[in-house]
């Protein structure tokens, strides 16, 4: 129980006990909140070198709207997780507004040991939130397979979920897999659920 304690204190931090009556008004992943400035985070011109680095990465042309948020990938110290990454509007001028946060931790090839990482956290956040409506579903395709568990109002969404990809569509897109810790507003929700 102290390991487990001790992950979700790395996990994710609380500014204030109203988090309980606000959900998640409060809720921060690697430090970070929805509605912060990424400015508060980096500088304009490591925000700016970001954006320039992902843009043609072209991860979202499967949306109806591509380029309405833009992913950025956060340094931080090592924790918990691997990588963590941001999305803010793609608008000019930008007020750099966090929309999404998401927290990576690699499981390569260790799929059960993500999805019994993923139960003890989505266990946690239940009890956390338990009046909130919880889900689970699966998604699989031929690039691989996402096991979520989602927890949220109409305000904000929790996905904790594992990524377990096609081993050569993995490497030959670099990417990684393994769990993943996301927290997004309404309207990013809306614009990762709106395909072509």
């Amino acid at each position: 129980m102290k390991k487990i304690l001790l992950l979700l204190s790395s996990l994710f931090f609380l500014n204030s006990p109203a988090v309980f009556a606000d959900h998640f008004a409060n809720f921060q992943v690697v430090d970070i909140g929805l509605g912060d400035s990424l400015l508060e985070f980096m500088s304009e011109d490591e925000i700016l070198k970001g954006i320039e680095k992902h843009k043609d990465l072209n991860r979202y042309s499967y949306l109806s709207e591509p380029n309405k948020f833009l992913e950025i990938i956060v340094p931080r110290k090592k924790n918990i997780y691997d990588k963590a990454s941001v999305f803010i509007k793609n608008t000019i001028p930008n007020n750099y507004t966090i929309y999404a946060i998401r927290g990576y931790k690699d499981y390569i090839e260790d799929f059960d040991a993500c999805i019994k990482q993923r139960d003890t956290i989505a266990k946690i956040i239940t009890d956390m939130f338990a009046d909130l409506k919880t889900d689970k579903s699966i998604e699989e395709n031929n690039q691989g397979i996402n096991d979520y568990f989602s927890l949220g109002d109409l305000n904000a969404t929790i996905d904790v979920y594992c990524q377990d990809l096609e081993e050569t569509y993995r490497l030959k897109n670099n990417f990684t897999e393994g769990l993943v810790f996301a927290i997004h507003n309404e309207e990013f929700r809306k614009w990762r659920l709106d395909s072509k």
